[in-house]
């Protein structure tokens, strides 16, 4: 009876963590193919053990295919370019592209993958540093969390012109970086 129970959890231990694994894959796949498509995620990114509301600068960085010239989007969007997603498509793949760091091993595979095709000019990413002027004169953490929710609530756009495209290495060094 022990051993059919044991046996039972195991297989189904197994069964769930194939299942995981799988859905990671899954994830950076998805990803990968909206950006080699066109589609565009523009997002905040902080070094790993950052508060948020601490920062004095904003990073924000934009994953999109080599094909895709636009360098101007809203922060915290999801951006269809040539891949003719409709709403409903583009909040599965928001949810892909943030689901890609949420595990360290999804996390290392979708950077490295992704640096590939920067290697081989098919992806491109952009990181651009940026805030108001009195983001850091703000006194507390929840004013430069305020003002950085007053920044995308309102659907600010954020150009990348000036900014060039990251090498593959450079982009590998965001690894360490966790999306807003």
């Amino acid at each position: 009876m022990i051993r059919t129970i044991a046996r039972a959890l195991g297989v189904w231990l197994l069964a769930g963590l194939a299942a995981t694994a799988s859905a990671q894959t899954a994830a950076v796949d998805s990803a990968l193919a909206f950006y080699s498509k066109g589609g565009t995620y523009c997002f905040r990114v902080a070094p790993s053990g950052t508060s948020l509301s601490e920062e004095t600068e904003w990073t924000v960085m934009m994953l999109t295919a080599s094909s895709n010239h636009h360098n101007s989007y809203r922060i915290r969007s999801v951006d269809p370019g040539e891949t003719g997603l409709s709403k409903s498509g583009l909040l599965t793949v928001g949810r892909f592209a943030n689901d890609v760091w949420k595990f360290d091993g999804t996390r290392a595979d979708f950077f490295e993958r992704f640096a590939e095709g920067i290697r081989d000019k098919r992806l491109r990413a952009r990181v651009v540093r940026l805030g108001p002027a009195i983001l850091g004169d703000a006194g507390t953490e929840r004013q430069r969390a305020e003002l950085y929710l007053t920044f995308a609530d309102k659907g600010s756009k954020v150009s990348f012109d000036k900014a060039l495209d990251l090498t593959a290495e450079q982009f590998l060094v965001f690894s360490e970086y966790f999306p807003d």
